[in-house]
């Protein structure tokens, strides 16, 4: 079995980039149950679950090593905490909010890029703002009060999550100096760190009850109306065309109200507003197609320890990593199953021939000549066998109809 050393930096940066995604979904969510009227209902006590579902996907993601497993996974999250919350509105959000984080961690897996739910940033402080102007406007007092505590929470683990990732490279760029204080260096950073943090967070939560978001409305009406006056001195400046569009809309409607259509341009609005919804209807059916088809690529790149198509018999060759450093770069084709072209069909057949011959998968480390060797193939056909496959699966040129049959002759 092999260990795994972890550090204790390493499991606190995991655990703040699982807060930081369970305080997203959250805060969402909270904005979403104010908008919809269920501010003053106990959506807090019903956001809870959120947790569990964001850790489950969280860990699901990096451990599950196949798209069933983090698929049931995610069924038995969203399934659970739905069931918990009940039939009503907030459960039918919490399932919702559940979806997006699935569709989040799959789709940052699948396409190797960082998750937007794992990756603490100032920006999303924003989301905490606008909850609390919801619940100004929408009268929740409970939005009113979690907002300053969310933002406040959210800026520490922020904080500590970019602390830690400074100290774990100070410490690995001078851990060898013998003479300087590494560690003592990296307390002191650390504890002048959560004290200006504490601070901030601490008048993060009293700006509420100090009259801030009073001076913050003040401040962005003074903006607006500056802006409008600044418009005014430009000649035919927006703000003139739209008083003037305005009284000239409101001049012709009588006249054009007093007209009667014809039946000629009734019919012919008829038939635009049926070819409208043709359009209409066939592009959502082309959108439907494009995100169905986009996430089945995703689907065949979500595990990210197998070669493309899960094909092992092609593991024949360097890994990914290896292969830039080689300048070696694979191409991307469909997946096997549909892949009619001579490469696809050059491909599938080494791969039911070498199944065949050697009556199992090879060895990873065999490069195709070395697998040729092993399959009793004549010198001729082996050395062919193996260079039609390398140009099939690695050139920059695609093998023409001739190469193809010279492979498939090969038995």
């Amino acid at each position: 079995m092999k260990q795994r050393n972890i550090t204790k930096r390493q499991v606190a940066l995991t655990l703040l980039e699982m807060c930081h995604g369970y305080l997203i979904l959250f805060a969402i969510y909270a904005c979403v149950a104010v908008i919809s009227g269920h501010g003053s209902e106990p959506f807090v006590r019903t956001g809870f679950l959120l947790f569990p579902v964001n850790a489950g996907l969280f860990l699901a993601e990096k451990k599950a090593t196949r798209f069933w497993q983090f698929g049931i996974v995610a069924v038995l999250l969203i399934g659970g905490s739905v069931m918990i919350a009940g039939s009503g509105v907030l459960g039918i959000w919490i399932g919702i909010m559940g979806i997006v984080a699935v569709f989040s961690y799959f789709y940052a897996r699948a396409s190797k890029h960082p998750c937007w739910l794992k990756t603490p940033v100032y920006p999303w402080l924003g989301i905490d703002l606008i909850l609390y102007f919801l619940g100004q406007r929408f009268e929740a007092e409970t939005a009113i009060r979690i907002a300053p505590v969310l933002a406040a929470l959210y800026y520490l683990i922020c904080n500590f999550h970019i602390n830690l990732e400074e100290v774990d490279s100070f410490l690995k760029t001078h851990a060898s100096l013998e003479r300087l204080p590494v560690r003592r260096l990296a307390r002191i950073n650390q504890g002048m760190m959560w004290m200006v943090s504490g601070l901030t967070a601490a008048a993060m939560i009293a700006a509420p009850y100090l009259g801030i978001d009073r001076l913050i409305r003040q401040a962005g009406q003074a903006l607006k109306a500056v802006i409008r006056w600044l418009l005014l001195l430009i000649p035919n400046s927006p703000v003139e065309e739209e008083t003037v569009a305005t009284e000239q809309a409101a001049q012709m409607m009588p006249a054009a109200a007093s007209g009667e259509t014809p039946w000629l341009l009734q019919l012919l609005y008829k038939f635009l507003n049926l070819i409208g919804w043709m359009i209409g209807i066939g592009m959502v059916l082309a959108c439907i197609f494009l995100i169905v088809r986009a996430l089945y690529r995703l689907y065949l790149r979500f595990n990210e320890k197998t070669e493309e198509n899960g094909d092992r018999i092609e593991r024949l060759l360097p890994p990914p990593a290896a292969e830039k450093k080689k300048n070696l770069n694979r191409k991307k084709k469909e997946h096997l199953f549909w892949d009619r072209s001579a490469d696809g069909r050059i491909r599938k057949h080494y791969r039911k021939k070498v199944l065949e011959k050697l009556k199992g998968s090879p060895d990873s480390a065999w490069t195709p000549t070395q697998t040729a060797g092993h399959m009793e193939l004549e010198g001729a056909d082996a050395k062919v066998f193996a260079q039609i496959y390398e140009k099939a699966r690695y050139a920059e040129t695609s093998c023409t109809k001739e190469e193809m049959e010279k492979m498939l002759r090969i038995r």
